[in-house]
């Protein structure tokens, strides 16, 4: 589904795949969505060919900034849910990306135009830090840093919906 709202410098383009959704939840997240997005939203709930009882829903939006975090902030409460978000970046900001898993929790990372993460020097620091300090190798930290974890474990998923249509919807006015 895209839903595309007026676009000024304020706002983005994002994207929010959910791969796994129990089916009690479903409706829940439309009336998520619908109070996010302010407008009413309807997801193509498919059926979830490797997790039974779940399903899967694609979301191309328009909208302000931060729009992906809120998105997040509100559908990462069920628990049960693995979905991904994204936030295009702008020619003056960076974008997001959100990857949440029942074990894993939410991971947030920074993305640049070609949708790669970006690592500031500071979160860096921190990780050799964090891996003198627990014995790990930074290999590991550094994994954790960019979402190595959350690919992992979305990534079944993701080839899952391979072929899928996405459905468009506009809304104007």
């Amino acid at each position: 589904m895209h839903l595309a709202v007026s676009i000024n410098p304020r706002e983005v383009r994002g994207a929010l795949n959910i791969y796994s959704c129990p089916k009690s939840i479903c409706t829940h997240v439309n009336w998520a969505l619908t109070e996010i997005l302010e407008t009413p939203i309807e997801l193509d709930w498919q059926p979830q060919r490797i997790a039974p009882n779940n399903f899967s829903a694609e979301l191309n939006w328009i909208g302000p900034i931060g729009t992906s975090a809120r998105i997040i902030s509100s559908l990462s409460k069920w628990g049960k849910i693995r979905i991904e978000a994204i936030q295009e970046p702008t020619s003056n900001q960076l974008g997001e990306r959100f990857a949440v898993t029942p074990d894993l929790g939410i991971f947030r990372a920074d993305i640049n135009s070609l949708g790669e993460t970006v690592v500031t020097e500071s979160r860096l620091r921190s990780a050799l830090e964090r891996s003198k300090i627990e014995n790990e190798t930074f290999e590991v930290e550094l994994a954790f840093l960019i979402g190595t974890p959350w690919d992992e474990d979305l990534e079944p998923f993701r080839r899952s919906q391979e072929g899928t249509s996405v459905r468009w919807i506009t809304k104007t006015g």
